[in-house]
C-alpha cells in the first residue's frame, strides 16, 4: 500500500514536471514566430513534441520486449530528435529568463548608483553654500530696502554716486546675493528629497543586490569564470527537465512480463494433487470367466 502510494505520488510529479515542460516549450516556440499564427503553430507544435517524447520511452520498451526490433530501433531515433529539439527549447527559455532577470537587476543597480552619485553631489554642493536666511525673509528684507528715499534718489541703484547712496546699493546687492544662495539651497534641498525618494524607489524593487547571487556563490566556491557559470547553471536547468519529461514515466511506469505466465507451477505439489483426482479411471481389462480347461 505504502509503495503504491509513492508510485501515484512520484507519477503525479512527473506529469507536473511534463506539463510545465510543455509550457517552457510553448513558449519558447511561440516567441520564435514572426506573427500570432506562426507564433501559435510553433508553440503547439513544440507541446505536441514534448509529449509524445515523454510517452516514447515506454513503447520503444515494449516493442522491444516484443521484439519488435525495428519499431523499437525507429522509436529511438525519434526519441532522439525531439530530446534534442526539446532540450533546446528549454536550453533557450532559461538563457532568455535569466539574461533578463539579470539585465534587470544590473539596470535597477546602474540606476541607484547614479541616483546615490548625485545624491551625494547635491549634498556637497549645498553644504558648500555660505550661510544664508530664509528666502522669505531676504524678500521682505528687499522690500523694505526698496521703500527706502535712497532706493529713489538712487533710481534703483542705477544711479549711486554718493558715498551713502553708494553704501546703500551695496548692501542692496548683497541682500540679492543672499537670496541667489538662498534660492540655490531651496533647489539643492528638493533635488536631494527627490533624490532620497528614487534611491528609496530602487532600493524597493531590489536595486543594491547582487544580479546573480547564485553564479555569484558558485563563482566564489570554483574561481569558474561567471560567464560560464551562467552558462552551466542554464544547461542543468534545461537538461533537468528534459530529463524528468522524457525519462520520469519510463522510469515509475513498469510492464509486468509476467503477466501471461501461470501463477502456479505445473509441477508443484498442490497442482499434482489435483491432476490426481481429477484424473478419469481406467477399467481394468474384464476377469476370463471361462472354465479351466476349455480350449
Amino acid at each position: 500500500m505504502l509503495r503504491s502510494f509513492w508510485t501515484v505520488l512520484a507519477t503525479g510529479f512527473t506529469l507536473a514536471v511534463i506539463a510545465l515542460s510543455m509550457a517552457i516549450n510553448f513558449t519558447f516556440g511561440h516567441g520564435l514566430g514572426t506573427n500570432p499564427l506562426n507564433a501559435r503553430i510553433l508553440g503547439s507544435l513544440s507541446v505536441a513534441c514534448d509529449g509524445l517524447k515523454a510517452l516514447l520511452p515506454l513503447s520503444i520498451a515494449w516493442q522491444w520486449a516484443d521484439g519488435h526490433r525495428l519499431a523499437a530501433a525507429a522509436g529511438a531515433i525519434l526519441f532522439a530528435l525531439l530530446l534534442a529539439y526539446g532540450t533546446a527549447s528549454a536550453i533557450g527559455f532559461a538563457a532568455e529568463n535569466r539574461t533578463a532577470l539579470t539585465t534587470r537587476r544590473e539596470s535597477h543597480n546602474a540606476a541607484l548608483n547614479e541616483a546615490t552619485d548625485d545624491l551625494g553631489v547635491a549634498q556637497t554642493r549645498l553644504a558648500a553654500l555660505p550661510p544664508h536666511r530664509l528666502v522669505g525673509v531676504i524678500e521682505a528684507d528687499l522690500a523694505a530696502a526698496q521703500k527706502d528715499r535712497l532706493w529713489d534718489a538712487t533710481a534703483a541703484c542705477t544711479d549711486a554716486t554718493l558715498p551713502a547712496s553708494r553704501d546703500f546699493c551695496k548692501r542692496i546687492e548683497a541682500v540679492k546675493g543672499e537670496r541667489a544662495i538662498a534660492a540655490e539651497a531651496a533647489t539643492l534641498s528638493t533635488r536631494i528629497d527627490y533624490l532620497k525618494t528614487q534611491i528609496a524607489r530602487h532600493r524597493h524593487t531590489g536595486a543594491g543586490r547582487d544580479p546573480d547571487p547564485q553564479a555569484h556563490a558558485i563563482n566564489d566556491l570554483t574561481g569558474v569564470d561567471i560567464s560560464h557559470v551562467r552558462s552551466a547553471l542554464t544547461w542543468l536547468l534545461a537538461l533537468a527537465v528534459e530529463a524528468i519529461s522524457a525519462f520520469g514515466l519510463f522510469a515509475i511506469t513498469r510492464r509486468d512480463l509476467h503477466a501471461s505466465q501461470p501463477t502456479t507451477p505445473e509441477n508443484s505439489g498442490a497442482w499434482r494433487l489435483i491432476a490426481k483426482y481429477t484424473q478419469a479411471p481406467q477399467i481394468d481389462a474384464a476377469p476370463d470367466c471361462r472354465p479351466s480347461g476349455a480350449g
